[in-house]
C-alpha cells in the first residue's frame, strides 16, 4: 500500500512536468531536486531520490527496482516535448 502510494506521488511529478512544458519540465531536467523543491510538491526524501533517479537515469532510491514503467513514462515525456537547441531558439527569436 506503501509503495503504491509512494508511486502515485512520483507519477505526479511526472504528470506536472506533461502539463506544463514550456517551465517545469526543463526547469526538472535541469535540476529535478530544486525543481520539486521550488514547485511545492511534498515528496518524502526517498520520494525525491526516486524523481531525480528517473530524470537523470540512476538508481540510488529505494524504489528504484519499481520504477520502470516511470522511467519509460518520463523519456516519452521528454520525446514528446524536444529541448530547443540554441540554434533553434536563436530561429525562432529571430522568426518574431
Amino acid at each position: 500500500m506503501l509503495l503504491a502510494h509512494a508511486l502515485g506521488k512520483i507519477e505526479f511529478v511526472l504528470e506536472v512536468a506533461r502539463k506544463d512544458p514550456k517551465s517545469f519540465l526543463p526547469d526538472l531536467k535541469a535540476d529535478p531536486y530544486r525543481a520539486v523543491s521550488q514547485g511545492g510538491i511534498d515528496l518524502t526524501p526517498a520520494e525525491m531520490l526516486a524523481v531525480v533517479d528517473i530524470v537523470t537515469g540512476t538508481s540510488l532510491s529505494p524504489y528504484a527496482p519499481r520504477l520502470g514503467k516511470l522511467r519509460q513514462r518520463w523519456q516519452e515525456i521528454v520525446e514528446d516535448n524536444p529541448t530547443p537547441t540554441r540554434n533553434k531558439a536563436a530561429q525562432l527569436v529571430g522568426a518574431h
